[in-house]
């Protein structure tokens, strides 16, 4: 018993410290309720590939995928939700990179704090390429590139996309309502869209 309350004080910390590092929202879940696709992760080289597709280590063919998401997952017993909540307008402008850069600094916060307090194989997961979002001003990934160390390896964090991770169930696990503004245009200018990133503590 008294180990149960520790390890709910410890998650209960968690969704404490990314919220005071700027996340709308964060959720305490089971592992075995996050969904992975198949589908889903050959999304990004599909019929319509992702223009990140192989430019960065973060990002399909370079992340291990659904088959090794699995096998992460079967050592998890919990994980930690986060979201951030923004008006749709920005999601949709020149903000937006700001905003997914905040994401990844945050997931890779609490990864860090989940390894101090002893889950020590913990892994975080966000969305977006980090090549984009971290070294757009880079011809070319170091890592992929030249195998050197990441240039950015305290904040950028795997692509959920390239794991097939359903971010509308993680949504809905989480409590949250999965619904998105999909259009800038969209008559009602103060829609909420959403970010969302994923911690699996183990």
């Amino acid at each position: 018993m008294e180990n149960d309350l520790i390890s709910k004080q410890q998650l209960e910390l968690l969704t404490r410290e990314a919220k005071r590092l700027g996340a709308s929202a964060s959720a305490i879940i089971s592992s075995k309720e996050i969904l992975v696709k198949d589908d889903l992760a050959a999304l990004c080289n599909g019929e319509y590939p992702c223009p990140n597709y192989g430019l960065a280590a973060s990002c399909p063919p370079n992340v291990e995928g659904p088959v090794e998401f699995r096998k992460w997952q079967a050592q998890s017993n919990y994980s930690i939700t986060v979201k951030i909540e923004l008006p749709a307008s920005v999601m949709f402008s020149d903000e937006r990179k700001g905003v997914m850069q905040l994401l990844h600094q945050i997931v890779a916060a609490i990864e860090h704090k989940a390894i101090e307090i002893g889950f020590e194989k913990s892994k975080a997961f966000a969305g977006g390429s980090c090549k984009e979002l971290f070294c757009d001003d880079q011809e070319k990934c170091c890592v992929v590139a030249e195998n050197k160390s990441c240039r950015h390896i305290e904040s950028a964090r795997p692509s959920m996309s390239g794991f097939g991770i359903d971010v509308t169930q993680l949504m809905m696990s989480s409590g949250w309502a999965a619904q998105k503004a999909k259009d800038a245009s969209l008559s009602n200018k103060d829609a909420i869209s959403w970010v969302a990133g994923l911690i699996m503590l183990a």
